[in-house]
């Protein structure tokens, strides 16, 4: 008979975690590549061995995060152990950052990341391939953010507090918090063991145990103890912590506490059910103050839904507020919050210098979903368009627009004036103004003929065929 020692296991490998050590450096453009060969960025694969992989892995995301701590330390963040109040770096604790003299500031942001996220870090693969450190981390981020101003009486930057969603799992060797991905890439008794089971109490960490825990220690704990009583507060929320920021203040007990504080929150790729909903101050602030990001092929900042969905998309867009696209060049949700902070942060910077004027632009969906117009039909309905040009899409979807209906404003349906905006004033630059200019960033919105033709048309479609050039300039029927 048999029989395998557990002396006999493969020994679990180690791998250093210094970056210089793991054979690579951080170039001149701030990105990361391999000593051996500057052409190239760092490589998973090294191993036909998984777990090799994984272990080297897990030691350049700890030398990764050396160099984003030390980052965050030049830009003055200070580190704070959660829960509130904890002293001890050896006992359980999640850490968050925090910028200097919160308590000063009018005007206060909080950054909750994806939960599968180690802290400070939006993407890896940003990181430690084509963009940099500072890109794909919260560097930039910060960056930006301390460029902006608190209100339009207050110049001075905004505070910043950047939530922990990730690391939520307590590593009693390390004496340090880890992501569910990390947890199980730790030194193990052998390189065939299979993960690390989960304790309660030995990996649980106080009053955090779960994102949703999180989000509310960070609300009830540490932004009252640390921000001032009468700032504003705006939130940024990215993949499943804007379902968890929003579960948290979709309640009564809660917004009465908080709400008068909200000035406004993005959401970048949350699916947080509108229907869910039961707290009305928090479902007037989502419509009105709140804007969602999703990954659509449509250029950035366009709009995709309002607040009640698009029935013309065909993939959910009820999120209880507008949402825009993210760009074209955004494919996967970790890249939101690096591929929409220009267009997130002129948002929010906007609705701080409002104050408490601001309110969201109004979409108008235009179409019928479950009709489609058949080719015999196009003149007929070309005619019908004619008749009412008080249409308004968005360039590229066919959507919505940004910007007031002609019911909402009591504007004459089918005149020339777009309407008054919600505040009362007319959109500056629209489209069905007298000087005909083009709308502002704000107002992206043509008025288009025929809402199913023209846009076929543009595309090349004809009513005998579909059309499009060769390459010798000839049209060929496809």
């Amino acid at each position: 008979m048999f029989r395998r020692r557990w002396s006999g296991l493969p020994a679990d490998p180690v791998y250093p975690t210094d970056l210089s050590e793991l054979g690579y450096f951080v170039n001149e453009d701030d990105e990361i590549r391999s000593t051996e060969d500057p052409d190239c960025y760092f490589g998973f694969h090294a191993n036909k061995n998984m777990r090799w992989n994984e272990r080297r892995r897990f030691s350049m995301n700890e030398a990764i995060g050396k160099i984003i701590s030390s980052r965050f330390d030049a830009e003055g963040f200070e580190r704070v152990l959660l829960p509130f109040g904890t002293t001890d770096p050896n006992q359980p604790h999640v850490q968050i950052r925090v910028s200097p003299d919160l308590d000063k500031k009018s005007r206060v942001i909080v950054i909750f990341n994806d939960s599968s996220q180690e802290f400070g870090v939006i993407a890896f693969g940003v990181i430690d391939g084509r963009g940099g450190v500072n890109k794909g981390s919260m560097i930039d981020l910060v960056r930006a953010l301390k460029k902006q101003k608190s209100s339009a009486s207050d110049s001075s930057p905004p505070g910043i507090v950047i939530a922990n969603m990730g690391e939520l799992w307590w590593w009693p060797e390390g004496h340090r918090a880890l992501t569910p991905t990390g947890r199980h890439n730790i030194p193990m008794n052998s390189a065939v063991h299979y993960g690390r089971y989960h304790d309660e109490a030995k990996n649980g960490i106080p009053e955090n145990r779960t994102t949703l825990e999180h989000a509310r220690h960070i609300f009830e704990k540490v932004l009252p103890a640390m921000m001032g009583k009468d700032a504003k507060l705006d939130v940024i929320a990215a993949g499943n912590a804007s379902d968890n920021v929003e579960a948290y203040l979709n309640d009564d007990k809660v917004w009465a506490e908080v709400g008068d504080k909200m000035n406004s929150m993005a959401i970048l790729g949350g699916f947080y059910d509108p229907a869910h909903f039961k707290c009305e101050g928090f479902k007037t602030f989502m419509k009105e103050r709140v804007r969602a990001y999703v990954i659509r092929p449509e250029p950035l900042d366009t709009p995709i839904a309002g607040p009640s969905d698009n029935p013309m998309d065909k993939s959910s867009t009820a999120l209880g507020c507008p949402a825009y696209s993210a760009g074209e060049e955004c494919r996967i949700v970790e890249m939101l919050l690096i591929d929409t902070q220009p267009s997130l942060l002129e948002w929010m910077q906007r609705v701080a210098l409002e104050g408490e004027s601001y309110k969201n632009p109004v979409f108008e969906v235009i179409g019928d979903p479950h009709s489609v117009i058949d080719s015999d039909k196009w003149e007929e309905a070309d005619a019908a368009w004619k008749v009412n040009k008080s249409l308004i899409v968005s360039p590229g979807t066919g959507y919505g627009a940004e910007t007031a209906t002609a019911e909402v404003n009591g504007a004459e349906k089918g005149g020339s004036d777009v309407g008054e905006r919600q505040n009362g004033q007319a959109a500056k630059g629209d489209i069905g103004s007298p000087d005909g200019k083009a709308l502002e960033k704000d107002h992206r919105a043509v008025a288009v003929g025929k809402e199913n033709q023209q846009m076929a048309l543009a595309n090349g479609v004809e009513k005998d065929g579909i059309t499009s050039e060769d390459e010798t300039g000839e049209n060929q029927v496809r």
